[in-house]
C-alpha cells in the first residue's frame, strides 16, 4: 500500500520575548491563517493522517490542533511530545522507525533545524530550508516506516505559504 510522510514546520509565532519562554511562544494572526490555508490545501488533496506526530512547543502544537480540527484528525491520533521540541533530524527518523506497519499517513510537525534537516536528507538535496507552515509530502512504496531512509519518495510534493492561493 505504500506509507505518506507529511512534514510540516510549525506556524508563524511571537517574537521571542524574555518574559516568555520559546517553548510557551504562541501562535500570530498571521501564523494561525496560514495554518488554516496549508490545512485546507491537505484536505483538498485527500491527505488524511492516521497519526500526527507534534512538539509540545505551543506554537507547534496550535499548528498541530489547526491541521488535526480541518482534517477531522481525532485527539487520540495526536501525540504531542516534548522530545520533538528542537530535535535532530535522527530522532524524527527514529520516532518513524518504531511506529506500527498498520499506520499509512503520518504528519511530523516540528522545528528548525530538525525538520529542515530531516526533509533535506530525505529530498537528497531539494528542499535546504524549512518556512514557517512549509508542507512536504513524500510517498513511499515501502510497508515498514523503518524503510523511509533508505528510499527515495515516488511523490514529493513542496507547499510554501507563499505559492499557495488564497482560497485554499
Amino acid at each position: 500500500m505504500g506509507k505518506t510522510l507529511v512534514l510540516i514546520r510549525h506556524s508563524k509565532a511571537e517574537n521571542r520575548d524574555h518574559s516568555v519562554s520559546d517553548i510557551d511562544r504562541q501562535l500570530t494572526e498571521e501564523g494561525r491563517k496560514d495554518s488554516i490555508k496549508m490545512a485546507n490545501l491537505l484536505l483538498k488533496s485527500g491527505i488524511k493522517p492516521d497519526l500526527i506526530l507534534s512538539s509540545s512547543a505551543t506554537r507547534a502544537s496550535q499548528t498541530t490542533q489547526i491541521f488535526a480540527k480541518v482534517l477531522k484528525t481525532q485527539a487520540k491520533n495526536l501525540n504531542l511530545s516534548r522530545g520533538l521540541y528542537y530535535c535532530s533530524a535522527k530522532t524524527i527518523l527514529d520516532l518513524l522507525d518504531g511506529l506500527q506497519d498498520n499506520i499509512n499517513c503520518v504528519m511530523v510537525v516540528a522545528h528548525n533545524p530538525g525538520i529542515s534537516d530531516l526533509v533535506r536528507g530525505l529530498s537528497s538535496g531539494r528542499i535546504f530550508y524549512m518556512d514557517n507552515t512549509q508542507v512536504i509530502i513524500m510517498e513511499y512504496e515501502i510497508d515498514q516506516w523503518y524503510q523511509v531512509g533508505d528510499h527515495k519518495p515516488v511523490v514529493f510534493q513542496n507547499h510554501r505559504v507563499t505559492d499557495t492561493p488564497d482560497d485554499q
